[in-house]
């Protein structure tokens, strides 16, 4: 096991990039104000659904999230690279969708997080519970709604610091239990 001090992500970019996980991006809004970020997400119920997501502190969408107790999550297409690529800059402006050319699917009643146009699936969640973790925070999310193109099923990964397609089915699909 290695030390590394010169650099506090080194862990980071050599261990923790190694779990593989889907692109998402998440969004935030309130009123005019929209933001977004690349991110991960991971299910931590079934019933009611729920997922989680890390957010950095300092972010705007972190403070969006925080102000209005909602985030969007699009689980990208593989090919949608550019729009991973593109989210994850900064932009200036109000509107980070608008100023990075992202296209959006408006947020459904209730709702005011923008979806990302052409993602396997969006998931718009209520914040049930927020963690501070380290240099990011954790907002847990009920999904209240949800979208999903049944014609995409093909998501971008990252794996080792780089995208990734998927590659081939390994098993039959469960009709119960693991895997969910």
């Amino acid at each position: 096991m290695a030390t590394e001090t010169a650099d506090r992500y080194a862990v980071a970019k050599r261990v923790l990039s190694r779990i593989a996980h889907a692109v998402a991006i998440v969004g935030a809004a309130k009123g005019d104000e929209r933001g977004c970020g690349t991110g991960t997400t991971m299910y931590v119920s079934l019933a009611p659904a729920m997922i989680a997501i890390a957010e950095h502190s300092g972010s705007r969408t972190t403070r969006l999230i925080k102000e209005t107790g909602e985030f969007s999550v699009s689980l990208l297409h593989d090919s949608q690279q550019d729009v991973a690529v593109s989210a994850g800059k900064p932009a200036e402006g109000a509107d980070k969708f608008a100023a990075l050319k992202i296209r959006t699917v408006p947020a459904p009643a209730g709702f005011s997080a923008p979806g990302v146009e052409g993602s396997i699936a969006i998931l718009w969640c209520r914040v049930v519970n927020t963690i501070e973790t380290g240099d990011h925070l954790l907002f847990v999310g009920e999904i209240g709604a949800h979208q999903v193109d049944e014609r995409r099923w093909d998501p971008l990964l990252r794996y080792g610091r780089r995208y990734f397609r998927l590659g081939h089915w390994t098993s039959d699909e469960s009709p119960e239990g693991y895997p969910t």
